[in-house]
C-alpha cells in the first residue's frame, strides 16, 4: 500500500511535465483569439470577457492590475503569461487525475495501472484532437483547459456522490460557471446516471434545481463584475450566434475533414461497443447530441475545441464498459480476478 502511494506521487512529476509542455504549446503556437493582456485587464470583447474566472484569480493574487514584464521569451515574458501557463498546467494535471478517478470508480475491479493507462490515452487523444487538430486556425482561449478540468470534476462528482453529498454539485457548478457558462449542461450526467437505477428522484430534482440556481447566481455575479470592473453595459452581447456561418461551411472540404475529428474520434469506440450500450449510455449519447446541436448554433463548429465536453462524455461511455473490454481481450470469465487486483484502488 505504501509503495503504491509513493509510485502515485512519483507519477505526478512526468504528468506535470507533459501538462506543462501541452500548456506551453497551447499558449505560444496557437493563434490567440483573445489577447491575453486584454483578457487579464478585463478589456476583451464580448462574450469572452464574461468567461472571467482566470482573470479574477489573477487579479486576486496580484491585488489589481499589476503587470510584471520579465524580458524573457513567451510564455515567460509577463506575469499574465506565466500565470496562464500555471493555471493551464494545473488544469491538465487535475483533468488527467479525475479522468483516472472516473475510470476507477466505474471499474473498481480493475487495477489502477489499467485505468490510469486508459485515462492517459483518453486525455491525450481528447487534448490533441480537441485543441490542436483544427484544419486551418487553431485558437487560444485562456479558459479552455480550466473548462475541461471542471467538466471532469463535475462528471466525477455525478458518478461518485450519493445521498446528501449530492448537494455539493451546485457549489462546483457555481465556480465552473464563473469560468464558462456551459458548465450547467454538465449536470445532465447526474440524471443520466440515475435514470437506470432506483434513485431518490426528489433529491435528484433538488440537486438539479440547486444547480440551476447556482448557474443563475454565478452569471449574475459575472455580469455585475463586468459592469463594475470593465464598465460594459448590462445588456451587452454575452452570447454568439454562428448557425449561418456553420451552414455556409458545408461547401468547404476542410469543414468536412474537421467533422471527421469531432469528439476526438471517440465515437469509433462507442460504435464498436454499440451492442453493449444500455439505457444510461443512450442518455449520455442524447447529451452528446444536444451538445452538438447547441454548439452548432452558438459556436464555430470547425473549432473542434467546443466538442471537448462531448468527447469527455464519450470517454465516460467507453469507461463504463472498460472492465468488460479488458476481460474480453484477455479472454477471462466475468467472475475471475484480473492480474494486479491486489493493488490498492484509487478513490
Amino acid at each position: 500500500m505504501g509503495n503504491n502511494n509513493n509510485n502515485k506521487w512519483l507519477l505526478l512529476l512526468p504528468i506535470t511535465l507533459v501538462a506543462m509542455n501541452l500548456s506551453w504549446e497551447h499558449q505560444t503556437i496557437l493563434i490567440p483569439m483573445v489577447n491575453i493582456t486584454d483578457y487579464y485587464h478585463l478589456a476583451a470583447r464580448e462574450p469572452f470577457i464574461y468567461r472571467m474566472l482566470p482573470a479574477l484569480l489573477y487579479r486576486t493574487l496580484m491585488w489589481g492590475h499589476h503587470d510584471v514584464l520579465t524580458g524573457m521569451n513567451a510564455p515567460f515574458d509577463s506575469s499574465y503569461s506565466i500565470f496562464q501557463l500555471v493555471i493551464d498546467t494545473v488544469s491538465l494535471v487535475l483533468t488527467l487525475l479525475f479522468m483516472q478517478k472516473i475510470a476507477q470508480a466505474l471499474n473498481p475491479r480493475l487495477a489502477p495501472a489499467i485505468t490510469f493507462t486508459f485515462a492517459v490515452a483518453g486525455a491525450l487523444v481528447i487534448i490533441v484532437f480537441g485543441y490542436y487538430m483544427v484544419p486551418n486556425r487553431a485558437l487560444f482561449y485562456p479558459y479552455d483547459f480550466p473548462d475541461m478540468c471542471f467538466a471532469t470534476i463535475i462528471f466525477y462528482l455525478c458518478i461518485r456522490l450519493e445521498g446528501r453529498a449530492e448537494y455539493l454539485l451546485p457549489f462546483v457548478i457555481f465556480v465552473a460557471t464563473l469560468n464558462k457558462e456551459t458548465a450547467i449542461f454538465y449536470s445532465g450526467l447526474h440524471v443520466a446516471l440515475r435514470a437506470a437505477r432506483n434513485s431518490d428522484w426528489g433529491r435528484t430534482t433538488a440537486v438539479l434545481a440547486g444547480s440551476v440556481v447556482a448557474f443563475l447566481a454565478a452569471r449574475s455575479l459575472v455580469v455585475s463584475l463586468v459592469q463594475a470592473l470593465a464598465g460594459i453595459p448590462k445588456h451587452s452581447q454575452q452570447y454568439e450566434f454562428h448557425l449561418l456561418y456553420t451552414l455556409e461551411q458545408f461547401h468547404n472540404p476542410l469543414f468536412l475533414f474537421a467533422m471527421l475529428n469531432i469528439c476526438s474520434y471517440l465515437y469509433i469506440g462507442v460504435y464498436l461497443l454499440r451492442k453493449k450500450l444500455d439505457r444510461t449510455d443512450f442518455l449520455i449519447l442524447f447529451m452528446v447530441a444536444g451538445w452538438i446541436a447547441i454548439m452548432s448554433v452558438v459556436g464555430i463548429v470547425r473549432e473542434l475545441r467546443i466538442f471537448v465536453p462531448a468527447s469527455l462524455m464519450m470517454f465516460i461511455i467507453i469507461a463504463r464498459h472498460l472492465d468488460t473490454v479488458v476481460r474480453a481481450t484477455l479472454r477471462l470469465p466475468e467472475t475471475s480476478r484480473l492480474p494486479g487486483n491486489h493493488w490498492s484502488r484509487a478513490g
